[in-house]
């Protein structure tokens, strides 16, 4: 064979015979060969589209090879370089042909798109400083490849498709790359801000074991750049089971704004003890290019038997998730479970007062109108408690019944009850999320709470 002279940073004839049979042997064994770099993501910085390529550095800007007819099965035509300048979402695309091999000045047959169908810069886009620009590469005697700029924004983009017309093996041959249509990812932190925040709702937080324990999560996007392998898992509850919110677009990926909702069933067998009987913790991880954004939340549920004679009051609360500035209904419900009237009726809250009550209505109140609670009779209480956000958060408060059992005026047995009730303080902004069609633990308001609470929350953990 003749002895070869190798332009630095382009293969010569020779190698890139070795390489392509590096290639064909590597994808006949599974593995792919080492040579060269394919990354999705570019290098950062800028370049000059004058048909002098001395400023790439044909290493490190190396991005993908171009094939013939675009297939990894066949020769190496030519490779593409790129960068991309984030200041001015300006993607830079350089196109060599190999040693020996010619580039074909068609303007038309010398493009960067997305797809078949986008067009980023070809050759009829001209030179003028401001992209896009195109500009031939001359190397005496032959034309060997092309510059080019085009604005770009920063994303993933599944389809960049980059072709030129070469002659080689005495005839005009398509160098394109694998497919024409190969994965970039442009992920500028320069400006965009990673985060990610997630809320872990049990949907029965007072339970008697054995039981059933269904969470809810919410994992929302509070940054302003997408993240991928978004992953939700919990230290106590598996599978972790994705359930909507990927849909703008679906694309795999947690978009700014964007909230996505997961569930988990646990089964509790016990033991049962007062108070906070399971407490456990749910972590979401994304990342957005190297960097790894995390959060974490607990779910508490509380175990208490209910009593099986006396009294029993159960709370329930208008909303899961609050602004400061909005107001809580909290309704309560006393009914005698006993064979007794209850005298000296009382239900008081440890955070709201003062209480309207008992409220009367065709199926509950003091039906008979003697000033007890009657057996199976049920009252009815409710307050309302505004929240300013100075709160423990989550709110977590409780309320405790209490009433006597008398005989000839005296006391003779007292019965007391209590329940908790549990609320999310998140603060709110303008924007509204609409929930998904059939769920009902999340209202509007709820998730656009969680998107805000989730942008302005301070704490940050990042890993590299």
């Amino acid at each position: 064979m003749a002895n070869e002279t190798a332009v630095p940073g382009r293969l010569s004839r020779t190698t890139r015979v070795v390489v392509t049979l590096t290639l064909l042997l590597g994808l006949m064994l599974g593995a792919l060969p080492a040579f060269g770099a394919t990354p999705p993501e570019p290098t950062y910085g800028v370049a000059t589209v004058d048909g002098d390529y001395s400023e790439w550095d044909l290493t490190n800007d190396h991005f993908a090879h171009m094939y013939r007819a675009g297939n990894p099965l066949k020769p190496i035509e030519s490779h593409l370089y790129l960068r991309y300048d984030c200041a001015n979402n300006t993607l830079y695309a350089l196109v060599l042909a190999e040693e020996g091999v010619t580039v074909l000045e068609q303007p038309d047959d010398a493009f960067v798109k997305l797809g078949d169908v986008t067009k980023l810069v070809d050759g009829n886009s001209g030179d003028n400083g401001t992209p896009p620009d195109f500009q031939w590469i001359f190397e005496t005697p032959s034309t060997v490849g092309f510059e080019a700029s085009a604005t770009l924004a920063p994303g993933s983009y599944a389809n960049l498709n980059v072709h030129v017309q070469v002659f080689d093996d005495g005839e005009a041959q398509t160098s394109a790359v694998d497919g024409r249509a190969i994965q970039l990812d442009i992920l500028c932190t320069t400006g965009g801000i990673p985060d990610i925040r997630v809320e872990k709702t049990p949907l029965d937080d007072n339970i008697t074991p054995p039981a059933t324990i269904d969470y809810s999560y919410q994992v929302c996007n509070c940054g302003d750049v997408p993240l991928s392998d978004v992953t939700v898992t919990d230290d106590t509850c598996s599978p972790v089971t994705y359930v909507s919110g990927d849909d703008s677009p679906n694309n795999g990926k947690l978009e700014p704004g964007e909230v996505w909702l997961y569930t988990c069933s646990y089964s509790f067998a016990g033991p049962s003890r007062p108070g906070k009987c399971i407490e456990n913790k749910v972590t979401a991880k994304g990342s957005y290019g190297r960097e790894v954004v995390d959060d974490d939340h607990p779910g508490v549920v509380h175990c208490a038997a209910p009593p099986v004679e006396g009294i029993q009051i159960l709370k329930t609360v208008d909303r899961e998730h609050v602004c400061p500035g909005q107001t809580l209904l909290y309704r309560y419900e006393v009914t005698n479970l006993g064979a007794s009237p209850l005298s000296n009726v009382a239900v008081q809250d440890d955070t709201c007062g003062p209480m309207s009550g008992p409220l009367s209505g065709p199926d509950f109140g003091d039906i008979n109108r003697d000033g007890k609670l009657g057996p199976t009779e049920t009252w009815v209480y409710t307050c309302r408690y505004r929240v300013g956000g100075r709160e423990s958060n989550p709110l977590e408060n409780r309320v405790i019944a209490r009433g006597d059992v008398l005989e000839n005026g005296d006391v003779v047995a007292s019965f007391t009850d209590r329940h908790p009730a549990i609320v999310q303080i998140v603060p709110c902004r303008a924007v509204e999320f609409v929930p998904e069609p059939g769920t009902l633990l999340l209202t509007a308001t709820g998730l656009a709470g969680l998107g805000a609470y989730a942008r302005l929350r301070i704490r940050r953990r990042r890993h590299h």
